[in-house]
This record gives C-alpha cells, sequence and structure tokens, in this order.
C-alpha cells in the first residue's frame, strides 16, 4: 500500500502536504519544517531519546 503526499495536509498549517519530513505531513514553508523538527525532538531528537540521560563527570585525577 502507498501513501500519496498530496493526499494529506500539513499538520500545523493545514495547506496541502508537500513532503513527509520529520515524521509528518508538512507543507513547504520554512515554519512548518522547523515546528515538525522540534516535535520530533530538534537536530538528533530521535537518537538524544536513545542516548543516556546521565551526564559524563571525570573526576580531578583523569
Amino acid at each position: 500500500m502507498s501513501v500519496r503526499i498530496e493526499d494529506n495536509d500539513c499538520q500545523f498549517c493545514g495547506k496541502k502536504a508537500k513532503q513527509f519530513c520529520f515524521a509528518a505531513f508538512i507543507c513547504e514553508g520554512q515554519e512548518c519544517v522547523d515546528k515538525a523538527r522540534e516535535e520530533r525532538g530538534g537536530p538528533g531528537g530521535h537518537m538524544k531519546k536513545k542516548a543516556h540521560p546521565e551526564p559524563i563527570v571525570f573526576d580531578e585525577d583523569g
């Protein structure tokens, strides 16, 4: 089964979708692209969720 992007609306502004980016159907507007990226977690957001949440702390001895 294939999905036609043009059959969907931009989930942020409601215009016809032109692309599927950051797991969202969006138009070509830069504002909508930015919203989709931030909703997904920003640059590398899907990888940040997998990362260990605690920072690495080195002691003074090395």
